[in-house]
């Protein structure tokens, strides 16, 4: 099939919809209303169960990303919320203060993976 059909036959899809949709809302727009509602029941229950499920298969795997990309965020938020270089001198003296004060340093969740880079390849193998 070429493009302009599937296109033509698309728009006549959508247009017989649209007269379906305008019929019913004028001779049975209750009817409609509570079709609305029931669909919208139907997904929300849908979604419901869905969110409970997977919440549960995720396990622990889900609450260690989310905990990383709360400390990613913080730390990016930190770094927009410091603006630019010129500080003015109340600003200065705070930090002087707080700098004396800081709190202990969580350890890093990230692990360095040792590479083979002194390890030569063997070019018989391309």
């Amino acid at each position: 099939m070429n493009r302009r059909g599937v296109n033509g036959f698309v728009f006549a899809i959508i247009l017989l919809g649209a007269v379906g949709l305008i019929t019913t809302l004028v001779s049975n727009p209750l009817w409609l209303l509570k079709q609305i509602a029931i669909y919208a029941a139907i997904g929300f229950g849908i979604y419901l169960i869905y969110r409970l499920f997977m919440r549960k298969r995720m396990g622990k795997e889900n609450t260690s990303y989310a905990k990383a990309a709360k400390q990613s965020k913080r730390r990016f938020d930190d770094r927009s919320t410091r603006g630019s270089n010129v500080r003015n001198i109340t600003h200065a003296k705070k930090s002087t203060k707080t700098s004396a004060i800081k709190k202990k340093k969580q350890p890093s969740h990230l692990t360095v993976i040792e590479g083979k880079k002194g390890k030569k390849k063997n070019r018989a193998f391309f």
